[in-house]
């Protein structure tokens, strides 16, 4: 028996990329009903287009630390003015702003909630106290948040792109650069990348008079691998830091007490900052706030009204499994004999060196003190006196005469 397939009006149109597939009805003895579903949208599982995704993210945990100069570091909505130059930012400046189209910044609270973040609280931990640059567990925590992200899950994958920019600000606006459309691209396996329009200014610190606009130009702003895209409502995870090698960008060697937190974020990322001179930041230098600089988890979510769960980073003094400390070092009582040179050094003197072609705000500085020049001047006139002395009683080796047989 010869048996028929019936394809209803509205089937047909699902076939054709509709968005609703018609009822089916009751089937006949030699009819077979297709039921042929449509795309679903925001944050249904499966494929379906993405009409309002949430970006989460505050990229580590140096954005929102305390800053030798300037008072901390953080997080600004849109593209920041131009300040005229490297300097600390006011109130009154105007380049500082909290919320910017659909773009806003959030900041963690002592109960574990969330709530937009403002220039009186921008360098505030969650129990309200100042950021301090003595601990690298001493951040605000602050986040950008962008909504309206517009995209496709096909196959298993993920495509969304975000309108709006924000802007990082290091050492209180001496430093800053900003972030404009970041797009996610992920395969099915939850491998991929975030990338964004990145521009701001270069300057430094040996002449802070240098001010120098960096053309816009697109960068990996983070590299994701084994993000878990099985779940409804969106996913959090961990870009790629940990064990990252970069080329050319000043990185340390990985050792036995870097090896927990050693790393750097995407080579384009650092290329990028070679023209800020934030360079240094962004990668393991040896400094003492290295164990701030891992990528802090990134969070999507599929519909902004049905956000997902999102990790409240803990406060200084909290106890939290793997969080970063670094305290304050203190000059130890004795020194061993072999006591490494860093022992040696005031609590003050930077241990970051890192060379790069505009300079790194704050750079490390090699200068010479006033007393030490002299002293090697005087060392280098008595050397040389007793080089001459040993010559004329012809006292070296290779003036003296074997004795004839």
């Amino acid at each position: 028996m010869r048996r028929r397939v019936l394809l209803r009006a509205g089937l047909a149109l699902a076939l054709l990329g509709g968005l609703v597939a018609a009822p089916a009805a009751a089937a006949g003895p030699d009819e077979v009903i297709v039921t042929v579903p449509g795309p679903r949208e925001g944050g249904a599982s499966g494929d379906g287009t993405i009409v309002d995704a949430q970006l989460r993210w505050g990229l580590n945990a140096e954005t929102g630390g305390g800053a030798f100069a300037g008072g901390c570091n953080f997080l600004s909505a849109g593209v920041a003015g131009d300040a005229g130059g490297a300097r600390v930012w006011n109130e009154g400046d105007g380049l500082y702003r909290s919320e910017d189209g659909r773009v806003r910044i959030e900041k963690p609270t002592a109960d574990g909630g969330w709530t937009t973040a403002s220039w009186a609280t921008k360098c505030l931990d969650a129990n309200g106290s100042a950021v301090s640059v003595a601990s690298t567990a001493s951040t605000s925590g602050n986040q950008v948040v962008i909504d309206g992200g517009t995209g496709a899950r096909r196959d298993g994958s993920v495509e969304i792109l975000w309108s709006g920019s924000f802007t990082v600000v290091f050492y209180g606006g001496m430093t800053y650069w900003s972030v404009t459309d970041p797009r996610l691209t992920l395969d099915a396996s939850g491998t991929g990348q975030l990338v964004g329009t990145a521009s701001g200014y270069g300057t430094s610190m040996d002449d802070m008079t240098t001010w120098n606009p960096i053309a816009p130009q697109t960068i990996v702003l983070a590299d994701i691998r084994a993000a878990d895209l099985s779940a409804a409502g969106g996913f959090v995870v961990t870009p790629q830091y940990l064990g990252v090698l970069s080329v050319g960008s000043g990185q340390i060697a990985r050792s036995g007490s870097n090896e927990a937190h050693w790393g750097a974020f995407p080579q384009s990322f650092l290329d990028f900052h070679r023209l800020t001179g934030q360079q240094g930041y962004w990668l393991t230098t040896g400094g003492v706030r290295d164990a701030a600089k891992p990528a802090s988890p990134l969070t999507v979510s599929y519909s902004s009204s049905a956000p997902i769960l999102t990790p409240v980073p803990a406060p200084a003094g909290a106890s939290a499994a793997g969080t970063p400390d670094n305290p304050l070092r203190r000059a130890p009582a004795a020194l061993a004999a072999a006591a490494p040179l860093s022992q040696m050094l005031p609590v003050s003197t930077p241990l970051t060196t890192q060379p790069q072609a505009a300079g790194l705000v704050p750079e490390a500085r090699q200068t010479l003190s006033a007393l030490v020049l002299p002293l090697l001047g005087s060392a280098a006139a008595l050397g040389a006196a007793i080089i001459a002395v040993l010559s004329m009683m012809r006292a070296f080796p290779w003036q003296r005469r074997s004795t004839p047989v």
